[in-house]
């Protein structure tokens, strides 16, 4: 068995665990007081935070505009942006990996070649695990966070940073190797490569506040400023976790379950209203994914106007 299908396997196998482990939550606890909170206020509440998360993926999706033309050497039209745009609510189709697939109709479309897809592909990929373990980092030292996974369980800040370190430099390792050093570390792209990981991680950290506004305006959580950074951590681990696991489509049943196990001790909420609140977020993140088809059809027909119009002009 190759590596690939061994991960596939432990990633699937992970994933019925965190729905198995939910399940029994919502099996075993009682929500009747959270259900009380629910108003009709919560509805509209839901679709502005939809729309502000289907504005935060015009950040990666920019970012992979950036990262194709500096793979490319090509300067790029907005069609990138209306693929990528498109292609995100893929990523809920079995295989997890029809988001990258569809990426590929490109190369007719932009007069790229299939290898600066699938490079840029996996550069996307590698340079979004360098953002979060920097951030994960950072973290645990500059704030020096501990976490509690339960009574018998708990990850102390020199764990922690060493876990992270290993991390950052396993990740630091890929980007130096040849494959991708050669493409990286040019003069011409450095710039580049600078403006995609600082676009990705605006998109990590806002997809993070959205889940801290969800607990505060659905649950009337009231966060200090060490509560409120040490949330946004978790959901930064709960995105990472989700984003790494093989089979996990979107991180679903990945970030939920990291969420309540590392939340309520940091927080000192009920597991109930943490699961509640990742659920929302959840809700939020599939209609704002979806949301992201609309904006990727509104692109596309103002690229046949520009395109009708210079044809226009040349004529």
């Amino acid at each position: 068995m190759d590596l690939k299908k061994l991960s596939t396997y432990v990633g699937n196998i992970l994933v019925l665990i965190s729905f198995g482990f939910l399940a029994f939550l919502i099996y075993r606890l009682d929500f009747s007081s959270t259900l009380n909170l629910f108003k009709l206020s919560w509805i509209p509440l839901i679709a502005i935070l939809s729309a502000l998360f289907s504005l935060f993926y015009f950040l990666i999706a920019y970012a992979y505009k950036i990262l194709l033309e500096t793979i490319s050497m090509k300067s790029l039209d907005n069609t990138p942006i209306q693929i990528y745009l498109k292609t995100v609510v893929m990523k809920y189709l079995p295989g997890n990996v029809f988001h990258f697939l569809g990426r590929h109709s490109l190369v007719k479309k932009c007069d790229l070649e299939h290898k600066d897809i699938v490079f840029s592909n996996g550069a996307e990929i590698i340079l979004q695990l360098l953002g979060v373990s920097f951030m994960l980092f950072l973290g645990v030292l500059l704030f020096g966070f501990s976490l509690d996974l339960g009574e018998y369980i708990k990850l102390s800040q020199n764990s922690l940073f060493l876990a992270f370190s290993l991390l950052l430099a396993l990740v630091f390792g890929v980007v130096f190797s040849k494959k991708y050093r050669e493409i990286f570390f040019k003069k011409s792209a450095m710039l580049g490569v600078f403006k995609v990981l600082t676009l990705q991680s605006l998109f990590i950290v806002g997809s993070s506040l959205t889940f801290v506004a969800v607990l505060y305006l659905f649950f009337g959580v009231d966060f200090s400023f060490e509560s409120l950074i040490h949330t946004i951590f978790i959901a930064i681990i709960a995105w990472f976790l989700g984003f790494v696991v093989p089979g996990a489509p979107g991180g679903i049943g990945i970030r939920e379950s990291v969420l309540v196990l590392l939340l309520p001790s940091v927080l000192l909420l009920s597991k109930e209203v943490v699961l509640s609140g990742a659920l929302i977020y959840r809700l939020i993140t599939i209609l704002g994914e979806a949301l992201t088809y609309f904006w990727a059809k509104l692109i596309e027909g103002s690229i046949k106007i520009e395109a009708g119009d210079s044809g226009g002009r040349r004529e």
